[in-house]
């Protein structure tokens, strides 16, 4: 296959060290604007503009399998344009929704196929929050899209309750999500903490998984005959996320199958996104 990357040249770089051991990647082409590119395959996009689902579009329109490297978007009617025009042209594509693509992620997801049970709690130290560029909202729609993927079904009831001193404001955030399936997941992010801490707990009738996301460590908690639990720890490298979700494009490129989070996973979320919104405005 022949790939092109389309981004600023130093993170293009850093990207075609992760694509050119893979024995089907043939050549890899680097450009500044999609329409640079040329014949490939399937191309990397690294877009972060708010134009980019328009460019996405481009690509897909285009015929290229397309990954999409950059924050989760949240515009409903493109995404669902997307969806269709890549259901239309028989077009791949992936989004970079680093939880779900996280190695600790992946690995439990093979352990869990669909959680019944999904807690996540998620903390941030204030004055972290203050300093950093992403407002309230990007830390639970990162927390809903994890949920709605590993679960993968429809929502029937949405509980949300939120602490805010005044109407430009959120602090804190409780979302019950409860799945026609009969799972249920609860979300809780408060931006007032004293010290970071970030826990996702996920249970099914055979295993328990309790993550420490910012330490990337997994516990597997399951009963011995003697119906004792117990547990073994697991350790992963975040590092290799990049890495891995790139290879991972290529393999779903290669067997013709769905990537990990891809068009209809986003529309959905964009769907359930506008719901809560909507409710936001109301609590």
């Amino acid at each position: 296959m022949r790939i092109g990357i389309v981004g600023p040249a130093d993170r293009a770089v850093a990207w075609e060290k992760h694509l050119r051991p893979h024995r089907t990647v043939s050549e890899v082409v680097i450009a500044g604007k999609l329409s640079e590119i040329g014949d490939v395959d399937a191309c990397l996009l690294m877009d972060e503009r708010s134009k980019n689902l328009d460019h996405l579009l481009t690509a897909v329109k285009a015929g290229y399998h397309t990954f999409l490297i950059a924050p989760i978007p949240n515009h409903t009617k493109q995404v669902e344009k997307i969806y269709h025009a890549a259901e239309e042209s028989n077009v791949l594509v992936q989004f970079s929704h680093w939880p779900t693509l996280a190695p600790a992620s992946k690995w439990m997801a093979k352990k869990i196929e669909k959680p019944s049970f999904l807690q996540i709690n998620r903390e941030l130290n204030y004055s972290k929050f203050v300093e950093s560029d992403h407002p309230f909202e990007y830390y639970w729609i990162d927390e809903l899209a994890f949920c709605l993927r590993w679960i993968n079904g429809s929502v029937h009831h949405i509980d949300l309750k939120t602490a805010e001193l005044s109407e430009q404001h959120l602090y804190a955030l409780h979302m019950l999500l409860r799945f026609e399936s009969g799972a249920t997941a609860n979300i809780f992010v408060n931006v007032t903490a004293t010290n970071s801490r970030h826990h996702r707990l996920a249970a099914n009738n055979h295993f328990i998984l309790d993550c420490d996301v910012l330490e990337q460590t997994v516990r597997l908690g399951e009963e011995n005959k003697d119906g004792h639990l117990f547990f073994n720890s697991k350790s992963f490298d975040a590092s290799r996320a990049a890495e891995l979700a790139a290879l991972s494009f290529l393999k779903s490129i290669q067997l013709n199958r769905e990537t990990i989070y891809n068009a209809y996973h986003l529309w959905e979320l964009n769907k359930t996104i506008d719901k809560i919104k909507k409710r936001l405005t109301r609590v």
